[in-house]
C-alpha cells in the first residue's frame, strides 16, 4: 500500500501542521512515513504544498498526490495537473464552487466539499479525511491531545467536538473508503532539523553558533529550546565561525550550521583551522542558486564546494548521511572525527534533509572519542610534535605545561612562525599524514550496496536514496550504491564498479558534479567497457519515484 497525502495551503493557514498531523497519525500506525514540503519564499498567499508519502513497505517520493486537503481555490488550481486520476480533493464548498465557475472540469476527481463558517477550516478538512481513511475516533483524540496539549483546553475540546460530528453526520455512503488499521506499535517520527540538535546534544556538543538561515533555521531554535548547550546566535557567518573556533580551542566539541553561499563566510576560518589543526563541525544545507534566490528550493550546487571549501593541498572529512539513521549516527560521528583527527569534518546535506519528516523504530549513535587528549604534558610539550601518524596530542586550556601558539602562520612543533624550508617540508607532511589509510583506521561503512548481483549501477547519496531504493527494490536489473563518505573517497569502490556495463550518476545540479569527482578520483573513464551516464535534476525539485521510471525503464 502506498498512499501520498498532500495539503496545500496559503502559508500562514496551519499547512505544516495539518500535515504533521497526519504523518503523526501514520507513524503511530507503524507505516513508513516520508514527508516533503515545498513553499514559496514569497510567504503570504502564495503557492505551497506538504506531501506525507505513507506505505507499508518503502519510503518514497511521487510526484502525483493521492488526496488533496486545499484550502483555497488558487492552491486547487495549481494541484490538478499533479492529482491521480480520480484523487480525493477535500475543501471548503466555497472554493470549489470558485473553481466550478471557471469551466475547470473536475469530474474526473472525487470531491469531498463541505460548507464551513467558523475559523477551524483544517480541523474540518483533516477529519474528513480521517473518516474517509476510516480511522477510528480515538485514533483523532489521541492526535488533537497530542497536537494541541499546549494550547488552550478550549481548543482541544472544539476539536474534538469537530471530530464528532464529522464522524456522525458526514456522508460518505458512495464512497469506498480505505479502512486503514493499525499494523503494529507505534514508530517515532520526527524531523531532520529536531534530530540533528539532538544528535549533537546526545554527543556531548558543548558550543554551537549559528546565523538563521533556511533552511538551517530551525536548528538554532531546536539547541535554544533545549536549554542544555552553550550557544551564540551571531550577527554573521564570520563570526560564527569565529566563536565555534574559539570554543574548540577550548577544546569543548563545537559545530556550525550554515546554507548555500554564506558557507563562503566561513572558509577563510576553515582555513586558519587547518592550519592551527583546531576540530570543527561545520554543517552545510543545499539549496538552489547560484546567488540568493530560491532560498526554499532544493539543489545540490555545493558538492564542488564542500569538497574544496578552502586553498589547496589540504585534506578533510566530507559527510554525506543519506537517510535519518545515517544522519543521526554520521553526524554524531561528525563530532569525534573532528577531535580524533584534529581537522574540518563537513556535514553535507540538502534542504529535504533538513526540513522533511521521517518515521523511525531505533537510532544507533558512536561512542564519544576526544582523540588523544593528554592529562599531564611534560615541561617540553610540543602542540604539533611531528608524529608518525600525523595527530599530535593536545591538551585542554589551563592544563600545567600545556601553553602553546594557535597562529595561521607556518609553525614549528611549538607553534612559533617559521619560514625554515625543513619544518615547512615536515609540518605539511605531519597534516597530510592524518587522514592517510583513514579507511583502514575506521571501520564503518563508507558505502552501502543494494542488489550487487545486477549490471547496471546507480550511484547517489543524501535524501535521493529513499527513492532510488524504492525504485530498484521493484526493478531488479539496477543496483544501488549510496556514497556517504565524499572525502577521503574509498577507492575500494572501483573494485564494486570494475565489472558493471553501466553506472547511472543521480544527483541534483547541472554540472554532474558527483560523476566528474568520483570518475575523476577512481579513473572510471579507462575502463573500455564501462558505460557512464547520468540522471540529472535541476528543477528545483526533488526525485520522485516516477522520475526514475521514466527516466531509466
Amino acid at each position: 500500500m502506498k498512499l501520498n497525502i498532500r495539503v496545500s495551503w496559503p502559508a500562514w493557514l496551519w499547512m505544516n501542521s495539518t500535515a504533521d498531523i497526519i504523518a503523526d497519525t501514520f507513524a503511530i500506525l507503524w507505516y513508513e512515513v516520508i514527508t516533503n514540503i515545498e513553499y514559496q519564499s514569497i510567504i503570504k498567499w502564495w503557492l505551497n504544498h506538504f506531501d506525507v508519502n505513507i506505505s507499508d513497505t518503502n519510503k518514497s517520493l511521487s510526484k502525483y498526490a493521492d488526496m488533496l486537503i486545499v484550502f483555497d481555490d488558487k492552491n486547487l488550481e495549481s494541484n490538478l495537473k499533479t492529482l491521480r486520476e480520480w484523487a480525493f480533493i477535500i475543501a471548503n464548498k466555497k472554493f470549489i464552487e470558485k473553481v466550478s465557475l471557471k469551466w475547470i472540469d473536475l469530474s474526473k476527481f472525487k470531491v469531498l466539499d463541505i460548507e464551513i463558517n467558523d475559523k477551524y477550516d483544517n480541523t474540518y478538512l483533516l477529519w474528513i479525511l480521517f473518516k474517509l481513511l476510516w480511522l477510528s475516533v480515538e485514533i483523532s483524540f489521541q492526535s488533537i491531545e497530542h497536537t494541541f496539549a499546549k494550547k488552550w483546553e478550549e481548543i482541544v475540546i472544539r476539536n474534538k467536538e469537530i471530530v464528532e460530528n464529522i464522524y456522525k453526520n458526514y456522508d460518505l455512503w458512495d464512497i469506498k473508503s480505505f479502512n486503514l488499521w493499525k499494523i503494529w506499535e507505534k514508530k517515532n517520527i520526527s524531523y531532520w532539523n529536531r534530530m540533528i540538535a539532538y544528535w549533537a546534544i546526545d554527543n556531548w556538543l558543548e558550543f554551537y553558533s549559528a546565523y538563521p538561515m533556511t533552511p538551517a533555521s530551525t536548528i538554532l531554535s531546536e539547541v535554544i529550546n533545549s536549554k542544555k548547550v552553550t550557544y551564540l546566535q551571531a550577527e554573521d557567518e564570520i563570526a560564527v565561525m569565529n566563536a565555534a573556533l574559539w570554543a574548540s580551542f577550548t577544546w569543548a566539541r563545537s559545530m556550525v550550521w550554515t546554507s548555500w553561499w554564506w558557507f563562503a563566510l566561513m572558509t577563510e576560518w576553515l582555513s586558519f583551522a587547518l592550519q592551527a589543526e583546531i576540530p570543527i563541525v561545520a554543517v552545510l544545507a543545499q539549496r538552489a542558486g547560484p546567488s540568493t534566490w530560491t532560498p526554499t528550493c532544493l539543489e545540490q550546487w555545493d558538492i564542488n564546494f564542500a569538497l574544496n571549501p578552502t586553498f589547496w593541498d589540504f585534506e578533510h572529512i566530507l559527510l554525506t548521511p543519506s537517510t535519518l539513521e545515517d544522519w543521526y549516527y554520521m553526524s554524531a560521528l561528525a563530532l569525534n572525527l573532528a577531535q580524533k583527527y584534529q581537522t574540518i569534518v563537513i556535514v553535507l546535506i540538502d534542504k529535504q534533509f533538513a526540513e522533511g519528516k521521517s518515521s523511525f523504530i531505533k537510532l544507533d549513535k558512536p561512542e564519544i572519542n576526544r582523540g588523544k587528549l593528554l592529562i599531564n604534558p611534560s615541561e617540553d610539550y610540543k602542540r604539533y610534535e611531528l608524529i608518525s601518524d600525523g595527530v599530535s596530542p593536545y591538551v585542554k586550556v589551563w592544563t600545567k605545561n600545556g601553553d602553546f601558539i594557535a597562529t595561521s602562520y607556518e609553525h614549528d612543533e611549538f607553534g612559533a612562525t617559521t619560514e625554515d624550508s625543513k619544518m615547512k617540508v615536515l609540518m605539511t607532511e605531519k597534516r597530510e599524514k592524518k587522514l592517510e589509510n583513514f579507511f583502514e583506521k575506521e571501520w564503518f561503512k563508507w558505502y552501502e550496496i543494494y542488489n550487487s548481483w545486477a549490471k547496471k549501477m546507480i550511484i547517489t547519496t543524501s535524501f535521493i536514496t529513499y527513492t532510488a531504493l524504492d525504485f530498484i527494490k521493484s526493478n531488479p536489473d539496477y543496483w544501488l550504491i549510496v556514497i556517504k563518505f565524499l572525502k577521503p573517497l574509498d577507492y575500494r569502490l572501483r573494485d564494486e564498479i570494475n565489472w558493471k556495463e553501466e553506472i547511472i550518476f543521480v544527483e541534483h545540479n547541472y554540472s554532474w558534479q558527483i560523476e566528474s569527482y568520483i570518475s575523476d578520483k577512481l579513473w572510471l573513464r579507462f575502463i573500455e567497457w564501462l558505460k557512464i551516464s547520468h540522471m540529472r535534476k535541476y528543477d528545483l525539485m526533488p526525485f520522485y519515484v516516477e522520475d526514475f521510471e521514466n527516466n531509466l525503464k
